[in-house]
This record gives structure tokens, sequence and C-alpha cells, in this order.
């Protein structure tokens, strides 16, 4: 059954085993394991405790100045990889970016039409952030700290192309300079998703699940 927020918010800080003063420290726990731990609790709790600080604001720029790691030196958990949970975040993700193109194109042949409606109605923020922070709990926790930069452009990215997207009260047309601004978080929206679905491998990427199982035969008439 689904978990209300407070027990799932409960239940991500005993997993992470928060240290208060006077109490013996506690071997760290990386978000890989604890997604491991959470998985059997819920979609809630496993996002929860996938979720690196940051990404509970999800509006701040992306940090810099971290150590990058690159694709081919990423590490994975091939177990992790192919569980339920990161197969389906990685299907919403490429379908996030797929919605992103088709409204790109919508824009491109309309520079005044009001996307604020369909930027909401396409991409859910929430559940956007959960599956990116499921996703990356597949990789090593130094190349988290890379991956982790890329979710936060894609968050980010939404953000602005939503604030770009504003019209003013009673002036439904775009001047030239702000049909470019809005152009530009879309191309770098894309760049983003992009550059984070280098870390996956083709086999991840291109997975498609098996058809369901056919229905059993009629039974035989007496």
């Amino acid at each position: 059954r689904q978990l209300s927020s407070r027990t799932a918010l409960a239940l991500m800080l005993s997993l992470l085993a928060i240290q208060l003063p006077g109490l013996s420290p506690q071997p760290p726990t990386s978000r890989r394991a604890l997604l491991r731990q959470a998985g059997a609790l819920g979609a809630g709790a496993a996002g929860l405790a996938a979720a690196p600080p940051a990404s509970f604001a999800g509006l701040l720029p992306p940090k810099q100045g971290i150590e990058k790691t690159k694709p081919a030196d990423a590490e994975l958990d091939d177990e992790l990889l192919a569980s339920k949970s990161v197969r389906d975040g990685i299907a919403a993700l490429k379908q996030y970016r797929k919605s992103a193109i088709s409204l790109q194109d919508q824009f491109a042949k309309d520079g005044n039409m009001n996307l604020i409606p369909v930027i909401r109605k396409e991409f859910d923020f929430s559940k956007l952030r959960d599956d990116l922070n499921v996703v990356t709990t597949v990789f090593d926790d130094q190349t988290q700290l890379t991956t982790d930069q890329r979710t936060r452009s894609i968050i980010y990215d939404l953000t602005e192309l939503e604030n770009a997207a504003r019209l003013k009260k009673g002036d439904p047309e775009r001047t030239p300079k702000k049909i470019a601004n809005v152009q530009k978080w879309f191309v770098k929206l894309d760049k983003d998703f992009g550059d984070l679905f280098e870390y996956f491998p083709a086999s991840a990427l291109n997975y498609v699940p098996p058809p369901p199982p056919p229905p059993p035969p009629p039974a035989a008439e007496e």
C-alpha cells in the first residue's frame, strides 16, 4: 500500500541513520543501498531514499566545481539496472524527452502558443524528480556526484523554460527575443537529457519489456 509522505519521510530518516550529538557513529549508507532497503516499502519510500538532499528543492541551479566522472568510467549495479523501478524510470525519462521535442516542434510553428498549460500537463515535476533520483542510484557514489548535476540541470531547465514561456497579461504575442529565449531552454533541456543518457548502456535505453503471457485457453465444455 502507498505510504503517507510523513511515514515515508520517517522511514527515509531511519534508513539514513541520522547522527545526533552523543550517539555512537553509524557507518555511512549509500543511496544505492537505501533504494534496495526501501524497495519493499513502496514507491514513495523508494523515491525518498534515492533522493539527494538538493533534489527536494529541485529549483536550484546545478552545482559547479565537482570532479566529473566520464560515462566510460561510470560503475553500474547490473542488478539494480535490471530492476523494474529503474527500467520504468528510464522509460519515463525517454518519454519526457520525446514530449519536450514534440512541444518544441509545436512552438517552432507557433511562437505565441500558450506553453504553460502544456508544460504542466506533460511534465509532472515531482514524478520527474523521483524518476531521476531512482535511475541514478544504479551508479557508484562518485559517479552520482556527476549524474546528480545532470538531474538538477534537467529540473532547472524545465523551471526556466516555464518562466521564459510566460506571457504578459493582455499581451498574447512574444517578441523575437522572447521566442529565442524559450527556444534556448528547449535546446538545453534536450542536451541535458542526452548527457544523462550517455551514462546508461544502450541495452538499458533500448530495453523493451516482454509481452504479457497469453490468456489461458477456454475451459473445455463437458
